[in-house]
């Protein structure tokens, strides 16, 4: 059931990356940060209020600081790099996360990574290095810089919540929403003090964005990522993400127009099969465990 959940997670959060680009014509990247995230919280916490599974918070510290990491930094500043990068570029680079999210989780998790792991980062990041292309002197190094800050804050949030779920028998949902808030009440900090550089226009689009943001990637997204955590390795689960960049690159070629070049396609292919070598060594993980059983 984990992988099905996963496959729709990479399916929501995929498109949610052209559908924030188009919604940035409409308004400011804080502007829609905030809108999103005022959504997703008051849609996760009037299911969590019907379904009766709220639970009471015992580490405020730490969920607030997930919710900083989590969605204040990661949205805000993926907002910020998709203003002049493209949706694809943008989230690959922020699909940078697995190799800081890697780290993280042998330093202070101690997690061990496996031979084909080792092979599927490097891997992947020489496909990473092809999409970024740092030879060309004309990328756009602020939409670039933005979207690693993205990455990073992300990849630290992952390790906070592994940290909490380890520490805390909470069910997903009571922490989602919980991290949710927090991270709402940093982005309205944010909004109010620092100057918007363009007014919101509320288009049916905007709605519409607002709304699939909110509701499908925002709060849904973020519930199913903390389940794909719960249950899988923060390794695993981390370098398998990058199937969605491949396809956001591969939808907003189709709606926006955004062509990949001969070296992104490259990157590309080797992020794929690193993926499928990721696979592989999993499932082979699990048919010998369950051989040894028996």
């Amino acid at each position: 059931m984990v992988y099905i959940y996963f496959a729709l997670l990479v399916v929501i959060w995929s498109y949610s990356w052209v559908v924030a680009k188009v919604a940035l014509g409409f308004t400011s990247p804080i502007a829609f940060s905030l809108l999103r995230t005022i959504v997703g919280t008051v849609a996760i916490f009037l299911f969590i209020v019907s379904i009766k599974k709220i639970q009471k918070l015992k580490e405020p510290f730490l969920v607030a600081l997930l919710g900083l990491t989590q969605t204040t930094g990661f949205f805000i500043f993926a907002n910020l790099s998709l203003v002049s990068g493209g949706a694809g570029k943008v989230s690959l680079l922020i699909y940078t996360m697995p190799f800081w999210s890697i780290i993280f989780a042998n330093i202070i998790l101690k997690e061990t990574v496996s031979r084909a792991q080792k092979i599927a980062i490097v891997g992947s990041f020489l496909g990473l290095v092809f999409i970024i292309e740092p030879w060309n002197l004309r990328s756009n190094f602020l939409s670039d810089f933005f979207a690693l800050l993205s990455a990073i804050s992300w990849a630290i949030s992952i390790t906070i919540a592994k940290i909490i779920l380890n520490k805390q028998k909470m069910n997903i949902l009571s922490l989602n929403s919980y991290q949710m808030l927090f991270g709402f009440v940093g982005i309205l900090i944010c909004y109010l003090f620092i100057p918007q550089q363009k007014e919101t226009i509320f288009s049916p689009y905007l709605i519409f964005a607002v709304l699939y943001a909110g509701i499908v990637a925002t709060a849904l997204g973020w519930f199913l990522w903390l389940y794909v955590l719960e249950k899988m390795k923060v390794n695993i689960a981390s370098l398998s993400s990058l199937a969605v960049p491949i396809l956001t690159i591969l939808e907003s070629w189709f709606q926006l127009g955004e062509k990949p070049n001969v070296f992104e396609i490259c990157g590309i292919v080797l992020i794929a099969l690193s993926l499928l070598l990721i696979y592989l060594d999993a499932s082979f993980k699990v048919k010998k465990s369950g051989y040894l059983k028996k």
